[in-house]
């Protein structure tokens, strides 16, 4: 039997999570974009033989990240990612970030993540983040080594997002990535002009990280859901309200 693989769409509901000049004007939000793109590794594991659980398929918000992890252990889930985009106050922020559990041994699928992420946006290394949520000033980041598919340092006590240190602590091995900067022009470009693409390495990336092959699934887009919701900026919630 393949692998369950849990699918968690960032935000949701009154949880906007950030937005770009390029993207308030459509009436979308980092929620609007992470579902569309989960919907869419949703449906390509499917096409490979793989379970997904996911933590919504609609514009809802379906609790907190330790809520969303809670539903993937309590599903079964072998494998959980939870998906995002960025945003930062100086639009020149750009590229692509990988965060992974502090005890993580292998890094197969997050290299996997790299590889692909990198063909589009710039490449930064993925991080395991550790320390409390309001000690930020300490941060301990692992880079990873291509070579041997591990993180060059030793581990440290607590992950820094909440869906990843809840996966960890229920036993099972996730990450949150942060496909690209909604705040950067070309990010935002590139991303609409490749979003099937991306979606469909992400996918190559969890499947093979399991030791199959990966079949592509043609018609990603057309099988998913396109973001609708018209919010205003002033619906719009912080990162830091949402990731401890």
């Amino acid at each position: 039997m393949k692998a369950i693989i849990g699918i968690d769409a960032g935000h949701g509901g009154n949880s906007s999570g950030t937005y770009g000049i390029n993207t308030v004007n459509d009436g979308l939000f980092e929620k609007d974009f992470a579902l569309e793109q989960a919907l869419m590794i949703e449906q390509k594991l499917l096409a490979n033989g793989f379970k997904v659980i996911m933590s919504r398929q609609t514009d809802i918000n379906p609790g907190s990240v330790s809520k969303r992890a809670e539903l993937m252990a309590k599903s079964g889930a072998d494998f959980a990612l939870s998906v995002h985009f960025n945003g930062f106050e100086n639009s020149s922020a750009n590229g692509s970030e990988v965060y992974v559990p502090y005890a993580e041994k292998t890094a197969g699928i997050e290299s996997g993540f790299l590889r692909e992420l990198k063909k589009y946006f710039a490449e930064r290394k993925p991080f395991a983040r550790s320390n409390s949520f309001y000690n930020r000033a300490e941060v301990f980041d692992k880079k990873l080594n291509l070579t041997t598919r591990r993180f060059d340092a030793a581990a440290e006590t607590e992950d820094y997002f909440g869906f990843i240190r809840t996966c960890w602590q229920n036993g099972i091995s996730a990450d949150l990535l942060e496909i690209c900067f909604l705040t950067n022009a070309k990010d935002f470009a590139v991303y609409q002009q490749n979003k099937e693409k991306i979606a469909d390495g992400i996918a190559r990336s969890i499947v093979e990280g399991f030791g199959e092959e990966y079949t592509s699934a043609p018609g990603g887009e057309e099988a998913v859901a396109k973001p609708k919701i018209k919010r205003k900026p002033g619906n719009v919630i912080s990162k830091i309200d949402v990731i401890n």
